[in-house]
């Protein structure tokens, strides 16, 4: 059946359990109207975890993937969009877990933008910190190397909650998580961000002092001799 669904040039469109229709027979041009359908959507999902465009493409392009194999498990009647969007978070879960090993970074691992922008918050708390990291875009990449130190599961919930606006109710849906896990994994994922934001403004104290004091004039510097 075709939905009742016009494109700008007034005229009717396939809608999605149509195009998945002929794509289990075989339609490839369905298949890849879907695609070019929701192809922005995934990608754009794909940039709430990842900052690299290559990494989004490919992202995008290993869901589309997924999705083409397991098209005979969609059930028809549920929004389709909102099936496709649940497999594009797992693929991007999925990349988090293979990603698990990367270690945690120092100080010396930052920019030199970044260092500042760290030292200058010296004085914030820790949360607030994570709250207020799209303020720049300094923020927004150390708050990028914080999350990529946390755990696949801490990371995704973060996101999805403090950055998405999804509730531990969604979330579950999303993930196939009871409600309660997610709340365990939210509060395990402040706790871990809290600590590593922590031990970060503790490491940029020593060098903000040092930079303070060589900014002194000399003249004070010889009185305090």
């Amino acid at each position: 059946m075709v939905a009742e669904k016009r494109n700008s040039a007034n005229e009717l469109v396939p809608d999605d359990e149509e195009l998945v229709e002929r794509s289990l027979a075989g339609d490839a041009e369905a298949f890849e109207m879907l695609v070019r359908r929701y192809g922005r959507a995934v990608y754009n999902v794909a940039g709430r975890f990842f900052r690299q465009p290559e990494m989004r493409e490919d992202i995008t392009q290993e869901t589309f993937l997924k999705v083409y194999q397991a098209l005979h498990t969609y059930r028809r009647g549920a929004s389709f969009e909102r099936w496709l969007m649940k497999i594009a978070v797992n693929a991007c879960y999925d990349e988090l877990r293979r990603m698990q090993r990367r270690r945690e970074f120092s100080l010396a691992d930052l920019a030199e933008d970044e260092r500042t922008w760290l030292e200058e918050a010296l004085a914030k708390p820790a949360f607030e910190l994570f709250e207020q990291q799209q303020q720049s875009e300094d923020a927004a990449a150390l708050a990028e190397k914080l999350l990529a130190s946390l755990s696949p599961e801490d990371r995704l919930v973060m996101l999805l909650y403090e950055r998405d606006g999804l509730s531990t109710a969604e979330i579950g849906e999303l993930m196939g998580w009871s409600r309660s896990k997610v709340k365990i994994r939210l509060f395990r994922a402040r706790r871990a961000l809290d600590k590593r934001l922590r031990r970060m403004l503790q490491m940029a104290r020593p060098a903000s002092a040092l930079k303070a004091k060589a900014d002194e004039p000399e003249s004070q510097r010889a009185n305090e001799r």
